[in-house]
């Protein structure tokens, strides 16, 4: 049977989060490196639960931030705090 990345996460506490005021946060669950990209499982914290976990690739800025990208818009992973 075939584990999904939100059954495997599901009771994983997060290593970092970013809190947003209007979506809840975006919540770092487990870092992995592959093929020499580094890739971030992340996932949508509302309060209750985690919600939309996928893996995203670390991308760099011409400046060299680091951040991931959902859609049209970076979330820097500067501005995430530690728990």
């Amino acid at each position: 049977m075939k584990t999904t990345l939100s059954k495997q996460y599901e009771s994983r506490r997060p290593l970092v989060v970013l809190p947003l005021s209007n979506f809840g946060g975006l919540a770092i669950l487990d870092i992995l490196s592959e093929c020499g990209d580094s890739i971030i499982i992340a996932a949508w914290d509302f309060g209750r639960g985690y919600e939309n976990t996928r893996r995203y690739t670390v991308k760099e800025t011409t400046s060299g931030r680091s951040f991931i990208r959902k859609g049209n818009r970076r979330f820097y992973l500067d501005q995430m705090q530690r728990i």
